[in-house]
């Protein structure tokens, strides 16, 4: 009998499809590259979950208003010992370092949950910062298989990565 009830039941996925950079862009209310200065969680009015408030000192105004701070949204976060994960969803702790395509709205969200955070790093060698192509920055036109350590996709340095942006940006207007 279980079994019976197990093959009717329907199982739900989801699959989010990374966005080219151009696709990002257009969509982006703002772009910021910064830094992580606090994380709140507060939990939402239902009681069922908690929202992560980040607060982001921006460095660059890529596309959008220039400001000196902005605060967005995330879904999932810890109020105390209560936590909610949800996945796909970008998390942040202080000192962070990431370029930021911001969804519209009254508290601005990352766009496509993690798709919309580029996350900055040092060469270890050289202290250079970079950021991981996504995979759509190699070849949006072509079809392509993503393997962990398979060399195709090296860091960026971020002027080059900021540049592309800027020049999508650009081409929208």
């Amino acid at each position: 009998m279980l079994l019976a009830a197990l093959a009717c039941a329907s199982l739900d996925a989801s699959v989010i499809i990374p966005a080219e950079l151009r696709t990002l862009t257009v969509e982006a209310q703002s772009i910021v590259l910064g830094r992580v200065t606090d994380v709140r969680g507060q939990v939402r009015r239902d009681r069922r979950r908690i929202d992560s408030f980040v607060v982001f000192a921006v460095d660059d105004a890529v596309k959008g208003p220039a400001q000196r701070t902005i605060v967005f949204k995330t879904l999932g976060g810890q109020v105390g010992r209560y936590r909610t994960f949800v996945p796909g969803s970008p998390a942040f702790a202080p000192g962070d370092e990431a370029v930021i395509f911001l969804g519209r709205g009254a508290v601005p969200y990352p766009i496509g949950l993690s798709h919309g955070v580029f996350r900055v790093r040092r060469d270890a060698r050289t202290g250079e910062r970079r950021i991981l192509s996504p995979p759509m920055l190699l070849d949006p036109k072509y079809a392509m298989t993503v393997r962990r350590a398979d060399g195709a996709r090296v860091p960026l340095p971020l002027h080059r990565f900021l540049t592309m942006v800027r020049r999508a940006a650009a081409g929208q207007q």
